[in-house]
């Protein structure tokens, strides 16, 4: 009878230490749950904050990244903090304001000064996540954008160009541009046609650091070099190019100088020649008007002829030379000209 007494005894002792266990376990179980569920808040509420950070306030992003790593360089007791969270958890407390007050004692300062997103859960929060927000929506909804200056949402791209132009201002030098000496050859022309009249060139040649402008701006209509006359057919070489234009249409002057000298004849009807200094020479011809006379001093594009078709033409164009020295040179290297 004593005997099986104490087995009973002994296995209701054995069994109440099971349920004992299962009951401890059960609750191991929940409080790592709970564990587990501040641990994907966390990363959740971090993810949404570098995300929105990099989109909306790029700058602040950065010394909030000063912030973390002065933090982990500092004696913060990590072990203790997760601790402490964890026993606050396990004893059924507010499991956002425990959050709070972990980032408190990680990163220091009082708990009104960290700004704890309100979040409710993870179902609202895939729910919110899902419906596709807008930079500000989220910014809002995380960073409480009531207390935020309107300088964090400014449009980064500006941002990024303003400071881009002012480093481009502050940091480049302008450099000088070399212009080859009066004469030299830019650019040697590979020619292999009909033999040159003496004295014509087909190089283009530097004109020094005389400043020059187009004459008229037009198609141009005959090019510099050999070619048929449009009239009696001859081949011959054309010294000069022919740019279309209308009748009476200002012609302005190549470059500053003094004019050398008016004229008339058969061929090129109404010209004139302007001396530029340094051996350089510009020919106008085949004008309807001159507008200036001989040994006149004249400004780069100044008016001091018309467009015509006098002489020996098939329709009103001006027919351009230029000199450099005794050498003929093809103005098309130093003019602008439309194109068909």
């Amino acid at each position: 009878m004593y005997t099986q007494t104490a087995q009973l005894k002994a296995r209701k002792k054995r069994s109440g230490s099971r349920i004992s266990n299962r009951s401890r376990q059960q609750g191991t179980g929940e409080g790592r749950a709970k564990v587990r569920l501040a641990q994907l808040l966390i990363c959740l509420v971090l993810f949404c904050t570098v995300y929105i950070g990099k989109g909306v306030f790029p700058r602040q992003l950065e010394t909030v990244g000063d912030n973390f790593i002065r933090m982990v360089s500092a004696n913060t007791d990590f072990a203790a903090a997760f601790s402490s969270l964890g026993q606050a958890l396990s004893e059924r407390g507010s499991v956002l304001g425990e959050i709070g007050a972990f980032c408190v004692e990680v990163f220091g300062g009082s708990e009104e000064q960290v700004a704890v997103p309100v979040v409710g859960g993870v179902e609202e929060e895939s729910r919110f996540l899902s419906s596709a927000p807008d930079r500000l929506t989220l910014a809002s909804h995380y960073l409480r954008q009531d207390t935020l200056s309107e300088a964090w949402f400014s449009d980064p791209q500006e941002d990024t160009a303003a400071e881009g132009a002012v480093q481009e201002m502050e940091g480049v030098q302008e450099i000088p541009v070399l212009t080859p000496p009066l004469g030299t050859v830019i650019k040697a022309a590979n020619y292999t046609g009909t033999a040159l009249p003496e004295n014509y060139s087909m190089d283009w040649i530097s004109l020094g650091d005389l400043e020059i402008t187009t004459p008229v701006f037009g198609v141009v209509r005959s090019t510099y070099g050999y070619r048929d006359h449009p009239i009696n057919g001859e081949y011959k070489f054309h010294g000069g190019v022919d740019i279309g234009g209308q009748t009476g249409d200002h012609i302005g002057a190549f470059a500053a100088g003094t004019v050398e000298y008016i004229g008339e004849d058969d061929s090129y009807g109404l010209y004139l020649k302007i001396d530029h200094g340094n051996g350089v020479k510009s020919f106008y011809a085949h004008c309807s008007k001159i507008l200036v006379q001989a040994g006149q001093t004249v400004a780069i594009g100044e008016t001091i002829a018309e467009v015509g078709s006098t002489g020996t033409a098939t329709g009103p164009h001006l027919h351009l030379e230029l000199w450099c020295g005794d050498t003929h040179l093809d103005p098309i290297y130093y003019i602008e000209y439309k194109t068909e």
